[in-house]
């Protein structure tokens, strides 16, 4: 989101003209870079520190005890799951339009309204069917107004990292994901202290779903409290400048212009359409680079990959390790801690180094190796199955996940045109959102293929262990991806400014798989969720 236009909605709607292609930073920000542990900035950390509390509890509190409230299966549960998952996946559309237009206010009323309307919901319909899709809209509301709260902070520091020297760029970053992360930690905590009750026998709701709903729909508001009290922020600086020579491909002359006429025309209609031809061109120009092009393919290939995950071996260990709800609860907190340790890890010591070596010390040393070695003795040796162990190497794929996020921010702060910050970072966290949902629906549409039937305990034990072998292998082939991989900020800045130009079919394909992938994530999790197809094998079920 072009901060101009945030600065447009402070002021009333009143347009204070701000050239981003001009707007150079003072000598004490250029020296300083970019802090945002300052009161100016603290609104903005606020609100993302609630919206991550807001967005797991989200997740992990509401879902749970609207499962309860509808007496859903599981497999519709895990589908209403990723439907929720769905608004990250489209915040694409929001950035281009947040780039020509002033919406910050909108996201927050999203929230609001959702859970207004939730604490209503049920006294106006009666017939289950509606229930169940009218409750999961209204989550997918409350969900896109939370996603959208964090990808807005995204992108203002996004813009505001091109102020850092190349070997600092990405601590901002750090900093503001370190904060989402600790919120969604605190989150995970608060589900599981306060709103639950969790212990070795089962979990106990401490609250009802509409009396849940109602706090959060007040808990909604503080985010854009914070935001509009405590937070100024900082105009828009150029474009990125390392040592003198500037990377990109100079297009900020002909983008001011193209700014300066739509300022003059005379209809707000006209403006507005002048704006998003201007965000649309800049869009193509820049996905038609080959920086942009391998961040993708990167992206697309690897998440799928590494992803993937076959729901039938790992249930079966669940189940043979006797995996309490106290077990679980314990596991999802250990995995938001290792969202922390990742980006302070990244933060802290890695921010200059390779990014193939990161990503598959991440992949094959942290996550595979341990889940691999653990996993398979689990299954082939009775007295090696533990809980406690079980749910702390799961756990592992919050390191990996944590990793791939920071480097989609790191991407598009430094590939993002000046100007439109917000459409990069969208279609960035849109193309890792549809195809982790995709990785997951393919799982869950292959998942059938092993069943349970009447087999001896080897012959079992032998079907997990192959199950296993299946799913890591293609998890492995994840490293293929690695090829597309640029190895750090300099190599990337340089394909920027002297690798291939002007492929504007790029945009076609990039947008095209987008919307074939979420289209099929769409068609699969509403399958399972409507009463009269869940029960297809293909989505879940038991077969009809």
């Amino acid at each position: 989101m072009s901060s101009s236009r945030v600065k447009e909605l402070q002021y009333g709607g009143i347009e204070i003209p701000i050239d981003s292609t001009n707007s150079a930073p003072s000598d004490k920000e250029e020296k300083d870079g970019v802090n945002l542990v300052t009161f100016r900035h603290a609104g903005l950390l606020v609100s993302t520190l609630f919206a991550g509390v807001f967005n797991t509890c989200l997740k992990r509190g509401l879902l749970p005890l609207l499962q309860a409230e509808l007496e859903l299966e599981t497999y519709q549960a895990d589908a209403a799951n990723m439907l929720m998952l769905l608004p990250w996946s489209y915040v694409f559309i929001w950035g281009f339009l947040s780039d020509a237009m002033p919406l910050l206010v909108l996201n927050y009323t999203l929230e609001y309204n959702a859970l207004s309307s939730e604490v209503t919901e049920r006294a106006v319909l009666g017939h289950r069917m509606i229930l169940i899709n009218a409750y999961i809209g209204l989550l997918m509301m409350a969900s896109f107004g939370s996603v959208l709260a964090l990808v807005i902070a995204e992108t203002y520091v996004v813009t505001q990292t091109r102020r850092e020297r190349l070997q600092e760029r990405g601590r901002a970053l750090g900093t503001l994901l370190m904060t989402q992360f600790i919120g969604e930690f605190f989150g995970q905590i608060a589900t599981d202290e306060i709103i639950f009750n969790i212990t070795t026998f089962g979990i106990t709701p401490l609250y009802s779903f509409r009396d849940t709903a109602l706090f959060f729909m007040f808990y909604s508001l503080v985010p854009l409290l914070a935001v509009l009290s405590l937070f100024r922020e900082n105009s828009d600086p150029p474009a990125i400048n390392d040592e003198g020579a500037n990377y990109a491909v100079d297009n900020s002359q002909m983008f001011a212009r193209a700014e300066r006429s739509r300022r003059s025309s005379s209809s707000c209609l006209k403006r507005s359409g002048k704006a998003l031809h201007l965000n649309w061109t800049r869009l193509r120009t820049s996905l038609g680079k080959e920086a942009a092009t391998r961040v993708i393919r990167f992206l697309m290939i690897f998440i799928f990959l590494s992803e993937f995950t076959l729901t039938y071996p790992h249930a079966k260990l669940e189940e043979w390790c006797n995996v309490t709800d106290k077990a679980k609860s314990s596991g999802d907190i250990t995995m938001e801690a290792f969202y922390i340790i990742a980006v302070s890890a990244w933060k802290y010591c890695a921010i200059n180094c390779n990014w193939r070596w990161c990503v598959s010390a991440s992949l094959i040393l942290i996550m595979m190796t341990p889940q691999v070695l653990y996993f398979f003795m689990a299954a082939l040796a009775e007295n090696t199955r533990s809980a406690e162990a079980f749910m702390f190497i799961s756990s592992l794929r919050g390191f990996l996940r944590a990793a791939l996020i920071i480097l989609e921010v790191i991407f598009s702060a430094e590939i993002a045109p000046v100007g439109g910050e917000g459409a990069f970072v969208g279609i960035i966290v849109s193309m890792s959102s549809v195809m982790r949902l995709l990785a997951t629906s393919s799982s869950n549409a292959l998942g059938y293929v092993f069943e349970n039937g009447n087999y001896t305990e080897s012959e079992e034990s032998s079907q997990v262990a192959f199950a296993l072998g299946v799913c890591y292998s293609i998890r492995l082939m994840g490293v293929v991806a690695l090829l597309f991989l640029p190895r750090q900020k300099e190599e990337l800045q340089l394909l920027l400014r002297y690798g291939a130009q002007g492929d504007k079919g790029t945009t076609w394909w990039v947008l095209g798989s987008l919307g074939c992938a979420f289209l099929v994530c769409t068609i699969f999790n509403l399958l399972a969720v409507i009463p009269s197809t869940s029960c297809l094998r293909i989505v879940g079920g038991s077969g009809c």
